[in-house]
This record gives structure tokens, C-alpha cells and sequence, in this order.
């Protein structure tokens, strides 16, 4: 009897558990069937709830909305910013500031809310729109540019140029004006400003900020006394040798405030005046100073002992300076920038190859490896003057492996102070008087002396004609199979060079002996086992020279001739030479020379009779 209450209880139980399950489902597809409806419904449209600056834009499309925008936000063409600075107002709507709502942006941005990929994040959102509403703030185009250059037109009106005191010298004294205090508009503090307020659709009254700018005078008296130190005194260039300061330029007073140029500049809020040298100026006379005291490096002198072998100096090398012209102008500047009255000529210091101590084995300097002579028979003084000082200029010189020796570097300033007198040189198509008259004596004996040792010869020049001088044997005759094998040198324009291709130095020493009118050159080194096979044409197609020019000479008596140059028949000449070294060939090479047909020279004075000479019917015809 008691089963049976108990089998209702259970059944209502099952009935309600029932019925809360079908709501439950009918709830989750009612759910379902509504979200379904309110997205349709809102396809095109934006969600219930969503404003934009207070303006309510939920269940419009995007159209209507941004018709709605355009009607009532009326910001960028209707509110107001006023600017102001002390007495002065400026007024300009957002659009004249670059200030523009971008309406499409705007809806667009309103009707992307709770449209995501997660449908669950869609429906809180919708819901808190519905429930509490959802407000935007409007898509604003900020054109900072726009904005920038109405500040600056505001600047214009308030702007100062801040400036530095100026400078005048009155002889040694400096007289300094203090500058002037200069003001600004902080343009970036007022877009920050700007911006901040047109990101919220707000307008504002702006205190333009201005900043000051002043000079701080408080060191110039400091700075005056450094500069009046400074340009007081004598500028002293200097060069150090071994410790010791040697002046090498200075620089007067009175003339330097020329030399410097000054100019205020603010550092650290200080008026400091920044003192630099006139570049060209210095410089200048830098490149000057750098001509007097350039010394290329030497290597010491020797002479070779033939009795004990050993290479014995005669000299010692010299140290190369030169002037570093950059570094030498930063020692300047510091210098003056610091008020010091003298500077430090920067120095590039080179030291010789070889010393005084040198082991002439070391050096592969160990035989005579080649001797040539040339005679200067019937030379005057002068001419004998001349190849003695150049001579000596190679006396004792050394020569590195690999290394093209040129006579004109070497043999330095052919003038008076270096021993050389007036002689006759060929200048042109005449024979003059010049300094150093005889200096190819030198030359031609150098060049015989690379050429029969076989070395490399890179520049030669022969005379324009035959001089007998180069062609005399010792007996003092003529031998015309050495013409063709002179060298002609004229500083600087025409140069002998040859190379020293062989693995050892070459010590060069040269011996004049005027009393046998001989001049000896000779090459000490270590014998590479050279043969020196070569021919010469001799003189061949051998043309006349042009009949004797006369002229008159003011410096003559009456009735005195002189003759001062004299003819020569013209001649071509070809030398090959073949370098055999361990029997094999090392090298081959030729040597033309054409020289000219040179005729005679006469000089008279005035009224001297028979003078210009008459030329024959014969002569003056002229030929077929």
C-alpha cells in the first residue's frame, strides 16, 4: 500500500526534470532563432546601442549613418581655437589647423563592432551595446603640416632672432657688444596640444608657449682677456728636433688679428668666442715653409777599398723631413682656440735605407763589376769647373736592387752657389754661355757606364749634334764608332734613367782628373756575369751644314769678328746593343740618333767692312 505514493513522487520528479529539459532546449533554439533574426535583421545595418561623439547611429546603414554624421558633426568647420599671447588673439576653425573627420573610416569603424570571428565575443558585445551602449569617437585626419605652418604664421608675428654679441678689434683691443635676447614659439609643445584636443572633437583657448633664448654674458670678460692675450703677441711656428724647439716662423702681432677668425658661440649656455685660423692663410705660407725645409731622405756615402774589400763611408745619411701640412693646421687651431702663442710644425720623419754602419757584403757590394772613362780635351776652366762639381754630386751614391735611377733627382740645383760656372751649352739651335756648360760630360760617362754593364736603360737623350768631346779617345783622337752613345741632361726637362735590375746594390764613385782630361766612373757591386755584345752604323747619311750666319754685335769694335759657333756636318747613328747573361739573352735594345746639320756662327762689330759677307750671283739663286 505504501508503493504506490512513492511511484507518484518519482513520476512528478521525471515530469518536472522533464519539462525543465524542454525549456531548457526551447530556450537554447529560441536563443538561436533570435540571434539568427537580430543578424539579418542588422546585416546591413549597424548594432542597436552604438554612437559615435553622443550621436546615435545603432539600426542605421551605413549611408543614413554618415548622412547623420555629416548633419550634426560640425566640428571641423564650426568650433573655434583661439590663440593667444599677451595682448595678441588669433582665432582659427580645426579645418584651417588640418583638422578633418573622414566619415567613411568612421561608419565603417561603427559597423566592424561585434562583427569578429568569434561569435561568442559578437554577442557580449552586442548585448553590452544594447544594455549600456557603445560610443566611438570619430576617425580625425590630423594634416600636421597644415597645422605646422599656421603656427609658424602666428611665429612670424611673435618670433625674435636671438643674437650673439658681436666683435670688433681696435688695433690689439677687443671691444664686445653684448647680443640680444631672442624668443620663439615652442610649435611642437602647441601640436602636442593640438592634437590631443582635436583627437577628442574639443576646442580650446592656447597660451602660445614662447621660450626665451638670452645670452649668458656673465664669461665674456674672460673670454676678452684671452683673445687680447692671444693676438697681443708674436705666433711662433715651431718644429721640434730632438727636443729641442727650433722657431721656424713667426707671425708679428700686429698682423695676426688677419691671420684669426673669431666667432661667439653659445656652449653650455655660455658666450664662449671660438678662434680658428684662416685656412688659406696658414696654409700658404705652409706650403711655403714646406718647400725650405723638405729634405728627401740619403743614404750615407762610401767608397770602395780595393785592398781590403770593405766599403768605407765618406759620408752619413741624412734623415727626410716633411712638413704634414693637415696635422700642422690642428696644431694651429688647437693652439689658438686654447690662446697659446705657438704651434708645433707636424713633421713625417723617414729614415735613410742605409746607414753609415753598413757591411758592404750585406749590401752584395764586394768587386769592381764596371769602369768607363771619357776625355774633355781642350776644355776651358770653366767647362773642367763644372764636371768636377757634378761628378762629385754621384761620388759615393748607392743604388738599390730594383731601384730606376735618375741623374736629375741626384744631382740637385745646377747654379753658382753649388759650384758651377758659365760655360757653353747649347740652348735652341745655337751654342750660348750657361751655367753648368759641360754637366753632359757627367751624363755621357754615367750612360756608357749602365750601358756597358748591360743594365736597363729608360731615358736617354742625345745632343742635337756631334760633340767631338764624347767621340775622344785617351791618345785624344776621335773615334767616330762612339758617337751615338752621348747622353744629353738639362735639368729639369731632360733626364737620364736606368735600372738596376740585378739582385745587389751598386756603389757609384766618380774621379775627374784634369790633368789627364779624364773623367772616371765605376760601379762597385757583385758581379752577375753580364756580357755586353753591340754595334754601331757610325756616322751615315751625313748631310752638309747651312752656310755661316753673320750678326752684328754692339758689344764688338769696329772691324772685329768673332766666330762662336761652329759647323758641324749632320749624321745618323744606330747602336744595338744584346745583354748576354749566363750565355743566355737578358736583353736587346736600340739606340737612334739623328743629329742636326749645325753651321757656323760669326759675330761682328758695327762698321766692320765686308760684313755681312755678299753672297754669290751663284749662292743667291735659288735651287731647282
Amino acid at each position: 500500500m505504501q508503493e504506490a505514493p512513492k511511484r507518484d513522487k518519482s513520476y512528478r520528479f521525471q515530469k518536472f526534470l522533464l519539462i525543465l529539459f524542454s525549456s531548457f532546449i526551447l530556450g537554447i533554439i529560441f536563443f538561436f532563432m533570435f540571434l539568427i533574426f537580430y543578424n539579418r535583421e542588422f546585416q546591413e545595418k549597424i548594432y542597436h546601442g552604438i554612437s559615435i561623439s553622443g550621436i546615435n547611429v545603432g539600426g542605421l546603414t551605413r549611408e543614413q549613418a554618415e548622412q547623420k554624421l555629416r548633419e550634426n558633426l560640425k566640428y571641423p568647420t564650426e568650433a573655434a581655437f583661439v590663440f593667444t599671447y599677451g595682448t595678441d588673439i588669433w582665432h582659427a576653425i580645426p579645418e584651417e589647423l588640418g583638422m578633418q573627420i573622414q566619415f567613411n573610416q568612421t561608419v565603417e569603424k561603427a559597423w566592424t563592432i561585434g562583427r569578429t570571428s568569434d561569435i561568442f565575443e559578437n554577442l557580449r558585445i552586442c548585448m553590452a551595446a544594447l544594455l549600456f551602449s557603445y560610443d566611438l569617437e570619430p576617425v580625425l585626419m590630423f594634416d600636421e603640416r597644415v597645422a605646422y605652418n599656421f603656427i609658424s604664421s602666428l611665429s612670424g608675428y611673435i618670433d625674435e632672432p636671438f643674437e650673439l654679441p658681436s666683435i670688433t678689434l681696435q688695433g690689439s683691443h677687443v671691444v664686445i657688444e653684448p647680443g640680444k635676447t631672442g624668443k620663439a614659439v615652442d610649435k611642437l609643445m602647441t601640436m602636442t596640444q593640438l592634437q590631443i584636443l582635436g583627437k577628442n572633437l574639443q576646442t580650446a583657448q592656447i597660451a602660445l608657449p614662447v621660450a626665451k633664448f638670452e645670452p649668458t654674458v656673465v664669461n665674456l670678460e674672460e673670454e676678452k682677456t684671452k683673445l687680447e692675450s692671444l693676438i697681443g703677441q708674436d705666433f711662433v711656428l715651431f718644429f721640434n728636433q730632438n727636443g729641442i724647439s727650433q722657431p721656424i716662423e713667426t707671425i708679428q702681432a700686429d698682423a695676426l688679428a688677419g691671420w684669426i677668425h673669431f666667432e661667439p658661440v653659445i656652449e653650455n649656455g655660455l658666450v664662449k668666442i671660438q678662434m680658428s685660423p684662416k685656412r688659406d692663410l696658414f696654409y700658404n705660407r705652409l706650403v711655403e715653409i714646406a718647400v725650405q725645409i723638405e729634405q728627401k731622405p740619403q743614404n750615407a756615402r762610401f767608397v770602395f777599398n780595393d785592398t781590403t774589400h770593405i766599403i768605407e763611408p765618406i759620408a752619413d745619411g741624412v734623415v727626410g723631413k716633411k712638413l704634414n701640412l693637415e696635422q700642422t693646421m690642428l696644431n694651429i687651431a688647437a693652439a689658438i682656440q686654447a690662446g697659446q702663442h705657438e704651434a708645433e710644425i707636424a713633421m713625417i720623419i723617414t729614415q735613410p735605407v742605409v746607414d753609415s754602419h753598413a757591411v758592404g757584403a750585406d749590401l752584395g757590394i764586394t768587386q769592381l763589376v764596371e769602369s768607363q772613362y771619357t776625355y774633355f780635351f781642350n776644355s776651358d776652366p770653366a767647362r773642367v769647373q763644372n764636371i768636377t762639381a757634378a761628378a762629385a754630386s754621384f761620388h759615393g751614391v748607392l743604388i738599390a736592387p730594383g731601384e730606376t735611377f735618375s741623374m736629375v733627382d741626384k744631382i740637385g740645383e745646377i747654379d753658382i752657389d753649388n759650384g758651377y760656372a758659365e760655360a757653353p751649352v747649347i740652348f735652341g739651335n745655337e751654342t750660348i754661355q750657361g751655367i753648368g756648360g759641360g754637366v753632359c760630360q757627367v751624363s755621357t760617362t754615367l750612360f756608357r757606364t749602365a750601358f756597358f754593364y748591360g743594365l736597363p736603360i729608360v731615358e736617354r737623350h742625345a745632343h742635337a749634334y756631334r760633340v767631338f768631346y764624347y767621340e775622344r779617345i785617351a791618345n785624344g783622337n776621335i773615334d767616330p764608332k762612339l758617337s751615338g752613345l752621348d747622353a744629353s741632361v738639362y735639368v729639369p726637362v731632360l733626364d737620364l734613367k736606368f735600372s738596376n735590375d740585378t739582385p745587389y746594390w751598386i756603389l757609384m764613385e766618380t774621379y775627374v782628373n784634369p790633368n789627364a782630361s779624364s773623367i772616371q766612373w765605376k760601379f762597385y757591386s757583385t758581379d752577375v756575369y753580364r756580357y755586353v755584345d753591340w754595334e754601331s752604323t757610325g756616322p751615315v747619311n751625313v748631310t752638309e751644314p747651312d752656310e755661316p750666319i753673320y750678326r752684328e754685335n754692339q758689344s764688338l769694335s769696329a772691324g772685329e769678328i768673332k766666330q762662336v759657333d761652329y759647323a758641324v756636318k749632320g749624321a745618323d747613328v744606330t747602336v744595338k746593343r744584346t745583354v748576354y747573361q749566363d750565355g743566355l739573352v737578358h736583353l736587346q735594345d736600340i739606340f737612334e740618333t739623328q743629329y742636326r746639320p749645325w753651321q757656323s756662327i760669326f759675330e761682328y762689330g758695327p762698321g766692320t767692312e765686308g760684313m755681312p759677307p755678299e753672297l754669290s750671283k751663284e749662292d743667291e739663286e735659288p735651287s731647282q
